[in-house]
């Protein structure tokens, strides 16, 4: 308990600068960037290829057609493919595939909550106090991109990268700007860097 003087209609400074500090913090902690990890063959060199391609039926399309997911990876994917100076071919050195998935996960923040006393302190003393803390619990949706570079002819995986980051409202309502990014951070990691600069086609406002 925290006493602030004794009379009831006393100003509080101190209280709006602790709420904003803690909306402030919890704003910081929730804009974070997706993770990303990688892994190699060892025995496999990313650079020996030259060619690359996608499988026939991607593992974002459950359905016996093309979904908008996929068309959207396809397209990022081959962004980052040329500009690594790999060449689309038929019959590929390297053949492509990605999976999505999402989980809901409860996450606990601290928030504010503020309580409100009388009572005594100090020495023939009474007084109104204020005490702050609490927390914030809510349900999350994290999603994972996974791309696998495939060896065609071994049949044998050369490199994967998997993007894990939470799924926002913008990002379910407009999946494509958020693909182009997952992808392009993914990439970013890939073995071979870019020999020119990969840049996602410019959209309109809606």
């Amino acid at each position: 308990m925290i006493p602030v003087h004794r009379l009831a209609g006393a100003r509080r400074p101190w209280l709006p600068v602790a709420l904003a500090a803690s909306a402030a913090l919890f704003l910081a902690a929730c804009q974070t960037r997706p993770e990303i990890r990688t892994q190699s063959a060892p025995e496999l060199n990313a650079l020996q290829y030259r060619t690359f391609g996608f499988v026939d039926h991607p593992d974002t399309d459950t359905e016996k057609y093309t979904t908008l997911v996929t068309r959207y990876l396809k397209d990022a994917v081959t962004r980052e493919m040329l500009a690594r100076g790999y060449t689309e071919s038929a019959e590929p050195d390297l053949l492509i595939n990605f999976r999505v998935a999402s989980k809901d996960k409860i996450e606990s923040y601290p928030g504010p909550a503020v309580g409100v006393g009388y009572g005594r302190w100090g020495w023939r003393n009474w007084g109104w106090g204020v005490g702050y803390g609490g927390s914030d619990v809510r349900t999350v949706t994290e999603g994972s991109l996974t791309i696998d570079v495939v060896d065609r002819r071994k049949n044998e995986l050369v490199w994967q990268g998997v993007a894990q980051g939470r799924l926002t409202k913008k990002a379910l309502d407009q999946p494509q700007p958020a693909i182009d990014d997952a992808v392009g951070a993914i990439f970013a990691k890939y073995p071979k860097e870019a020999r020119v600069a990969s840049v996602a086609p410019t959209r309109g406002t809606q």
